[in-house]
């Protein structure tokens, strides 16, 4: 499956901010949450400040489906766990020059429990 190119990447996470609705079992969406994105090149990250226990972070790796909304355009996705540290190092430099005028937060992002909360989006 073709992942994204440079342009679709930007389209998804050029927004501040996006709308992720995670795909349950039975392949309805759960409601939306508002959260963070960025690219690194062609591929998109998305955190969960809350860590892995948030709920739309435990939707996400339970079917690793669902929908990213950005600026009012849907677009169906597949979610994959970030393990390797320098992708890790990616999305977090990513982050930091995305919303470093949010010092405070992109602090916190970096801190264990949301950076072991990385998901890599894929088209679907």
């Amino acid at each position: 499956m073709p992942g994204l190119t440079n342009e679709s990447a930007r389209a998804i996470a050029d927004p501040q901010e996006v709308q992720v609705l995670t795909r349950r079992r039975d392949g309805s969406l759960r409601r939306p949450r508002t959260i963070w994105i960025v690219t690194d090149g062609d591929r998109v990250f998305i955190r969960s400040t809350n860590g892995r226990g948030a709920d739309w972070f435990r939707g996400a790796t339970a079917t690793g489906s669902g929908q990213i909304t950005a600026r009012g355009t849907a677009y169906d996705v597949r979610f994959t766990e970030v393990a390797d540290e320098a992708d890790l190092t990616r999305a977090d430099a990513a982050y930091r020059a995305k919303y470093g005028h949010y010092a405070a937060i992109v602090d916190h992002l970096e801190q264990d429990g949301p950076r072991y909360a990385t998901l890599e989006v894929h088209p679907a």
